[in-house]
C-alpha cells in the first residue's frame, strides 16, 4: 500500500522546533489561531508577540500586573487585564499600540475575545461577565448564579460557552443590535458539573466542549450542554485543547505529562516535560503546538517532523531547553535573560544546614559568608575558593553583620569577630546573656549589642567595654552613626542617642505602640541628618539630627515591613513587596510595585542604582526598583537563603553555594539555559 500523502493522516513524529526563552517567569500566553501569533507575558509585566517560527514581532512592557491577557484570532486586538486596586483593562492593537485604557470591573478575574477581534469579554467574581467592544465601550452584560471563571466564543456563530469554577456550564445565545452594536446575552441552558474546572476550551463549531476537570479527567459535551463522555489519562489533568476540526486533542497534566490524543480518546502519543505546563495551544489544523513552562520557556512541538521554515529540530522525547532567542529579544535588553551561576562549591552536609543557614556577601574584600549549625562560620572568595573556617562556637541563634573589611558573627552567648584584610579572627572574651542585637563598625566605633533586649553597650574589637547601659524598656532597633555616637529605639517609643561615652539622650518621642525602626543616614545625607526612624502601622518616615531631633517627615501610602540602608538610599519595603527608595533628604528616588514577598534582599548596581533579589519557588530574579528584569536563573535543586551585596549574589541551591558577580551581569547574563 503507498505511502499516505497526507500528514495529519500519518505516524505523529513529534519534534521541537524551537524554544523561547523569556526575561521573567512565564506568567501565561494566547495564541491567535487564524494569525498565527502567541502573545506571551511573564512575572516582569513584559508581553512578548511572536510569530508561529519564534521570531519577535513585539516586545513591551506595561506598568500594572498582569492577571490575565487574550488576543483575537485574527490577531487585530490584545486585551490586558491588570491587577491591584487601580486594576485596568488595557486594549492594544497588533503591534501593542495603546488603543484604550480604562478601569476595569470590580473583583475582575478574566478576559477573553471574539475570535474576529469585536468584543472582549471580562469576567468578575462577584458573578457578572461585562462585554465592551474594541473601542472599549460597554457593550452589554450577563449575570450567573454562580461566577463565571471560563468563557469562550464560537468562531461561526454568536454563541458562548461559559463553566464556573465549580458546578456548573453555560451556552449562551448572543444577539447584536445593528444599530446600537450592543449584545443582548441569554442563557439557553445550563447543566450542573460536579468537579473543578481548570479550562474550558471548543472546537470551531462548537460541538466539541471540552472540560479540564483535573482528577476527573477530560469532560466532553456537544453544544447543547449534553455530556457526551470523558477522557481519562491517569493523571490530574489541567489543560485540553482541540484542534478546530475537533479531530485531534492535546492535553497537559500537573504531573507534567503531555499527550496528543484523537477524538475517540486513544492516546496517540505522550511524554513527561521535565516541569508542568503552565500554557497550552493548538494550531487549528492540528500541525503543531505551542506550550509554556513557568520557568519561562516557549515551546513549538511539530506534530509531524519538522515543519517548513522552523529551523533545525530535534527529537522530542527527551524535552530540553535550547538557546534560542529571536535578535529583536536580545537587542531588546543586554541584561534580560537566564543565567548560571559564576561558580558553584559544595558548601554544607545536609538539607537542615541549608535550610537553616545564614549568609552575608562582605566588600572591601568581597567574599561570601555562611553561617551554619552546629554554629560554625565559613568563608569563600568571590572566585569560589574557600577562604576560611571560623571556630565553633556555643549558645543558639545565627547573626552576621558586616562592615567594610569587617565580619562579625554571633550567637546568643559568644562572638567571633573577622579582619578581612588581615585574614584574622578572634573569638571575643566577653560574658554575654542572650545577645539580641548587633551592629558593627570596628574601623571607627566598635561593637554595639544589647542583651536580653534592655542591656545595651559598647565594646571595642579588642573585647573592652566602652560603657554599659541598663534601659528601661526593650530595645525595637539598633543603629550606629557618626563621631561616636549610637542610637536605638525602645518599645516605649523613644529614639534614644548615645554620645560617645554612652550618655543617652531621648531625641524624639513616639507612639508607643508603634516602635520605630531605625537605620543611620543614607549616604550623601544633608548635612545635620544623622537617623531615619520608621513608623510602620502609622506609615511615617522622619529624618532626624544627630541628637535625635526630627528635621523632616514623610507620609507613606502603605505599611512599612522593613526598612534598610543602602549606600545612598534607604529602601522601605512593605509586606507584599512594594518598595520605596528614598535619599537622606526624604525624596523618593525609586518605587517600585509588588513583588508577592517580605523576604527580598537588596543591593547596588555597578553604576549605584538599587536592585531588588527575589526568590519565588525555583527562580531566584534580579530586577530594577521598577520590575525591569536584569537576570534570572532557574534552580536544578531547592533554593535556600541567599544574601547580597556590591560585589555580588550569594545562594544555596541545594547543598551548593553559588555565586552571581554583579560587576559581569552586562557581560555574563548572555548564558542560558542549555
Amino acid at each position: 500500500m503507498p505511502e499516505m500523502s497526507d500528514r495529519t493522516a500519518s505516524r505523529l513524529e513529534p519534534v521541537t522546533a524551537w524554544t523561547i526563552v523569556t526575561e521573567a517567569p512565564l506568567k501565561g500566553l494566547a495564541f491567535a489561531r487564524e494569525a498565527g501569533r502567541i502573545l506571551a507575558w511573564d512575572e516582569g509585566n513584559q508581553l512578548y508577540l511572536l510569530n508561529a517560527q519564534g521570531e519577535s514581532l513585539s516586545f513591551s512592557r506595561v506598568p500594572q500586573r498582569i492577571v490575565a491577557g487574550a488576543i483575537s484570532d485574527e490577531g487585530s486586538l490584545i486585551a490586558l487585564l491588570g491587577d491591584g486596586d487601580d486594576a485596568g483593562l488595557l486594549l492594544l492593537n497588533a503591534d501593542f499600540g495603546m488603543g484604550v485604557e480604562r478601569p476595569a470591573p470590580s473583583e475582575s478575574s478574566f478576559l477573553t475575545i471574539d475570535p474576529h477581534g469585536r468584543y472582549v469579554a471580562i469576567g468578575s467574581r462577584l458573578g457578572a461577565v461585562s462585554f465592551l467592544n474594541r473601542f472599549g465601550r460597554a457593550a452589554g452584560r450577563l449575570e450567573t448564579i454562580q461566577p463565571v471563571a471560563h468563557l469562550c466564543f464560537l468562531a461561526d456563530r454568536p454563541f458562548l460557552v461559559g463553566a464556573a469554577a465549580f458546578g456548573m456550564l453555560v451556552g449562551v445565545e448572543v444577539l447584536a443590535s445593528r444599530t446600537s452594536g450592543r449584545l443582548d446575552p441569554e442563557i439557553v441552558w445550563q447543566d450542573r458539573l460536579m468537579s473543578n474546572v481548570g479550562r474550558l476550551a471548543v472546537n470551531g463549531d462548537g460541538a466539541m466542549i471540552l472540560a479540564s476537570c483535573f482528577t476527573h479527567g477530560i469532560q466532553r459535551f456537544d453544544l447543547k450542554g449534553r455530556n457526551e463522555g470523558s477522557y481519562h489519562l491517569g493523571g490530574t489533568v489541567s489543560h485540553a485543547v482541540p484542534d478546530f476540526p475537533g479531530r485531534t486533542i492535546v492535553a497537559a497534566t500537573l504531573e507534567g505529562e503531555l499527550a496528543i490524543m484523537n477524538s475517540a480518546g486513544n492516546v496517540r502519543w505522550r511524554t513527561q516535560l521535565s516541569r508542568p505546563a503552565i500554557a497550552l495551544d493548538i494550531e487549528p489544523l492540528g500541525r503543531y503546538l505551542i506550550y509554556g513552562h513557568s520557568t519561562g520557556e516557549i515551546v513549538r512541538l511539530d506534530l509531524f517532523g519538522p515543519g517548513p521554515g522552523t529551523g533545525l529540530a530535534e527529537t522530542a522525547g527527551v524535552e530540553r531547553v535550547a538557546s534560542v532567542r529571536s535578535a529583536g529579544a536580545a537587542q531588546r535588553s543586554a541584561t534580560g535573560s537566564v543565567r548560571r551561576p559564576d561558580w558553584m562549591v559544595p558548601a554544607v552536609q545536609s538539607d537542615e544546614q541549608a535550610e537553616t543557614a545564614v549568609l552575608a556577601v562582605t566588600e572591601d574584600p568581597a567574599c561570601v559568608a555562611s553561617f551554619t549549625s552546629p554554629s560554625r562560620l565559613e568563608l569563600y572568595t568571590v572566585t569560589g575558593q574557600k577562604l576560611g573556617q571560623g571556630p565553633q562556637m556555643g549558645g543558639v541563634g545565627r547573626i552576621l553583620r558586616t562592615a567594610p573589611g569587617w565580619l562579625a558573627a554571633a550567637t546568643d552567648r559568644q562572638i567571633v569577630l573577622y579582619d578581612l584584610r588581615r585574614n584574622m579572627q578572634r573569638k571575643l572574651d566577653l560574658s554575654l546573656v542572650e545577645l539580641t542585637h548587633l551592629a558593627i563598625r570596628p574601623d571607627t566605633f566598635g561593637l554595639i549589642l544589647v542583651q536580653e533586649r534592655d542591656r545595651i553597650g559598647r565594646v571595642t574589637p579588642s573585647a573592652r567595654w566602652v560603657w554599659k547601659r541598663e534601659l528601661r524598656s526593650p530595645v525595637e532597633d539598633l543603629a550606629i552613626g557618626p563621631e561616636g555616637f549610637a542610637a536605638a529605639t525602645t518599645n516605649e517609643g523613644q529614639l534614644m542617642v548615645f554620645d560617645p561615652v554612652g550618655e543617652p539622650t531621648v531625641g524624639s518621642m513616639f507612639d508607643p505602640t508603634d516602635p520605630p525602626l531605625l537605620i543611620e543616614a543614607p549616604d550623601g545625607s544633608p548635612p545635620g541628618i544623622a537617623w531615619l526612624a520608621l513608623c510602620r502601622r502609622l506609615q511615617l518616615l522622619s529624618g532626624h539630627d544627630l541628637r535625635g531631633k526630627v528635621v523632616w517627615s514623610r507620609q507613606l501610602s502603605w505599611e512599612g515591613w522593613s526598612m534598610v540602608k543602602l549606600s545612598r538610599f534607604a529602601i522601605v519595603s512593605s509586606a507584599d513587596g512594594r518598595v520605596l527608595a528614598f535619599d537622606g533628604s526624604g525624596k523618593t528616588r525609586f518605587e517600585g510595585t509588588a513583588s508577592g514577598s517580605s523576604n527580598d534582599v537588596f543591593s547596588i548596581d555597578e553604576h549605584g542604582e538599587p536592585l531588588r533579589i527575589s526568590r519565588r519557588s525555583v527562580h531566584l530574579i534580579c530586577t530594577a526598583l521598577d520590575g525591569r528584569v536584569r537576570w534570572r536563573t532557574v534552580g536544578d535543586e531547592v533554593l535556600g537563603p541567599f544574601a547580597a551585596g556590591p560585589a555580588g549574589i550569594a545562594i544555596l541551591i541545594g547543598r551548593s553555594m553559588a555565586w552571581f558577580k554583579t560587576s559581569e551581569i552586562a557581560s555574563s547574563s548572555s548564558d542560558e539555559l542549555n
